[in-house]
């Protein structure tokens, strides 16, 4: 059987969609190696989230293609669909397959083996692409939706990703069964704006929840990232009192000053905001709520800095995400006026860190000596085994190889700051 390597760049789902494709791969014959000089195809799944990641793409084709010069190297993913010019100006690529593609994979994999001649257009291409993942054996990362209709201005991702678009509701129960069927016991939903789910089957995001808490035998669900003026409070209320779906969401912010957001191009304003964080809360104090920011976005002044910086520190959150802000060719944000120094980046970024490490202490401290569900995982050292609480603080229990892959109540007992975990005890 002909050896096949894969090699992925990027967000969680390109990782999750890899998952599929290698899948995909071993029932049409081929044999996933882990050995560079072994494979026939080499398969890279770009990233273009950034200046850094194009280049992080461009290198790993040129890398990979000169440990194996005589394998046949498809590159697809987020760079392929937006900029495949540059990519058929490096050598050695065999075929450029844009996301959509990923979709018809089996029949790129057949026109390789048949040695046809390299005609793309002899494909037909598919409007979504189903994946998950199956790497990680207590958790997969289920793909709900792809594509994006909101056009930040200064994302390039909605044209590598297309509009927004989904599989229907019954066609994701029945992955989630499947899903279970593997003994995975949590489920994490992801896709481009998961919000926004329902275009291409006129369903929404809150029946799809439903249908997965009613319908599937999966222990717990898990969301990744929702819009903030996409979760609505049906969306809160139902997660929060859930038997699945924990109480943890991540909401991007982006910036915590309203001139920003509106130079973004974002949907909301830090009015909204707020009230999505205090509703969160006044239902539920041990929720975990982490959010994503963005530092040195073109006109944020020290003072608009600021303003973000202290926004940020009256929320009750758990932690951030801190992202300098990378110019894109073809975005709207690449020609605003306002440029912001890459060392003023840095020291912002620092600062929003520290921030975030402040908040995540305040978080783990308020959850000491409660009682939490932890999924434990994996062996982190010879004496312990680390998890994820349902409100998403990393724990860590004595170490009993029967205790992987089940979910367990736990005590928090105290931060060891090592580890950067919490110790914890079984509840008997």
């Amino acid at each position: 059987m002909p050896f096949i390597y894969f090699h992925t760049l990027g967000c969680k789902l390109n990782f999750t969609e890899t998952s599929t494709l290698k899948r995909i791969a071993e029932e049409n014959g081929y044999t996933i190696t882990s050995e560079i000089e072994k494979a026939e195809v080499i398969v890279i799944n770009t990233c273009t989230v950034t200046q850094t990641a194009d280049k992080k793409s461009r290198y790993s084709i040129r890398h990979l293609q000169s440990k194996n010069p005589c394998a046949k190297i498809i590159v697809t993913g987020c760079y392929a669909e937006v900029d495949s010019e540059s990519l058929e100006k490096i050598e050695g690529i065999s075929y450029i397959l844009g996301n959509n593609d990923k979709a018809i994979f089996d029949e790129w994999l057949k026109k390789i083996k048949n040695e046809q001649n390299n005609n793309q257009e002899e494909i037909k291409t598919s409007s979504f692409f189903k994946a998950f993942s199956l790497g990680d054996r207590t958790r997969s990362f289920l793909k709900v939706q792809d594509g994006c209709n909101y056009f930040c201005s200064y994302c390039k991702v909605p044209y590598a990703r297309g509009r927004s678009r989904n599989a229907s509701i019954n066609e994701i129960v029945d992955q989630a069964n499947e899903i279970a069927s593997f003994g995975i016991k949590e489920i994490v939903l992801t896709g481009i704006n998961i919000g926004d789910f329902g275009h291409t089957t006129d369903e929404n995001f809150f029946e799809l929840i439903k249908a997965l808490e009613k319908n599937t035998s999966m222990e717990r669900y898990r969301i990744s990232s929702i819009e903030p003026n996409l979760l609505t409070n049906e969306i809160i209320d139902f997660v929060l009192s859930s038997k699945r779906f924990v109480p943890h969401f991540h909401i991007p912010l982006q910036s915590g000053c309203d001139a920003i957001l509106k130079l973004m191009q974002r949907r909301y304003d830090t009015h909204l905001f707020l009230q999505k964080i205090e509703y969160i809360k006044s239902k539920n104090d041990f929720a975990g709520i982490g959010i994503d920011v963005i530092v040195g976005f073109p006109g944020e002044t020290d003072a608009y800095f600021q303003e973000t910086y202290e926004f940020l520190s009256q929320i009750d959150l758990s932690y951030l995400h801190v992202f300098e802000y990378s110019e894109r060719k073809g975005t709207k944000a690449a020609g605003f006026e306002g440029k912001v120094k890459e060392t003023e980046k840095k020291k912002r970024s620092k600062l929003l860190h520290q921030l975030s490490e402040l908040k995540h202490r305040q978080f783990v401290d308020k959850n000491l000596n409660q009682v939490r569900s932890v999924l434990i995982e994996s062996k982190k050292s010879g004496a312990w085994l680390h998890g994820f609480s349902d409100n998403y603080i990393k724990i860590s229990v004595p170490y009993e190889q029967q205790m992987v892959n089940n979910i367990f109540d736990v005590k928090l007992k105290f931060w060891n700051e090592e580890t950067k975990s919490v110790l914890a005890e079984i509840v008997k």
